[in-house]
């Protein structure tokens, strides 16, 4: 009975060991990844749905007045935005946002509206793949959140659809050609579906992050963006690096356009631009 026990102590302990070689070195033993993804991805998901409101112990509400960007703020930002433009958002009051190693904590595609789609780009083979997933009325995005790679439309970002928890909002143009503008578009829908990557590992595609969307399709346009961000077991696109990227190849010879960062202070809507 004893031999049992130290048996079964043995086996667990090697399974504990297992799992934690497999968090700091990922993708090395994928049998081993699958079973701690099994569980890691459902927690981080739960994790993620948590306001810091839910807290009891934490009182947030005086010091967040007047900072919140609604849609109706943003929407006279929008206008100057065409298809295949990225856009990068900083959002509050998520338990999880305080462990994001980025002050960008998300970024997509701007698509527009479905009528902007169809007077930028004559490509039948984008907009039949748009058209159902698009109505006729709503802005529309393309990015990869915790349901996975998706279309859905830019007020769904940040909870604007209620109350909005937005700050900060960047966006920036691709000026180059509109084909490439909309094979941009196009790469971003081969990653329709896909799940997300709640391992955030940038190179393996086979589940994507928000950002690692971004890496990918702009790589297959020609742009190869090789800053990356280390953290304790994982080298990472954050949204952050992908700013950085955009920002030093914005201006008049650049590929990217820069709109500046919208943000919100005592209630007045503001436009910053660094220095």
């Amino acid at each position: 009975m004893r031999i049992f026990k130290r048996i079964i102590w043995i086996a667990f302990a090697a399974f504990v060991a297992s799992i934690v070689f497999s968090l700091l070195f990922p993708s090395r033993v994928r049998v081993v990844d699958s079973i701690r993804m099994f569980a890691q991805r459902p927690i981080i998901k739960w994790v993620g749905r948590i306001k810091m409101e839910d807290i009891p112990i934490i009182d947030i509400q005086k010091a967040d007045t007047g900072i919140d960007i609604s849609f109706e703020d943003l929407k006279q930002h929008l206008t100057q935005l065409t298809p295949g433009s990225i856009i990068l958002t900083r959002t509050r009051n998520y338990f999880i946002s305080g462990f994001i190693p980025s002050m960008w904590m998300h970024a997509g595609i701007y698509l527009g509206t479905k009528r902007q789609l169809y007077a930028t780009f004559k490509s039948e083979s984008l907009l039949s793949k748009l058209d159902s997933l698009m109505n006729d009325s709503d802005i529309y995005v393309l990015d990869s959140y915790s349901d996975g790679v998706s279309v859905r439309p830019l007020k769904e970002l940040s909870n604007m659809t209620d109350v909005s928890y937005l700050t900060h909002f960047a966006s920036f143009s691709f000026n180059d050609a509109k084909e490439q503008r909309a094979l941009l578009i196009e790469k971003g829908l081969e990653y329709l579906g896909r799940e997300y990557d709640y391992d955030w590992i940038t190179e393996d595609d086979e589940t994507i992050f928000c950002s690692e969307l971004l890496y990918h399709t702009l790589k297959a346009v020609g742009i190869d963006i090789k800053d990356r961000t280390t953290t304790v077991s994982r080298i990472i696109f954050t949204p952050d690096n992908l700013f950085q990227h955009l920002l030093n190849n914005s201006g008049k010879d650049g590929k990217f356009t820069y709109h500046g960062t919208v943000l919100k202070e005592n209630d007045t809507t503001q436009i910053l631009f660094p220095i």
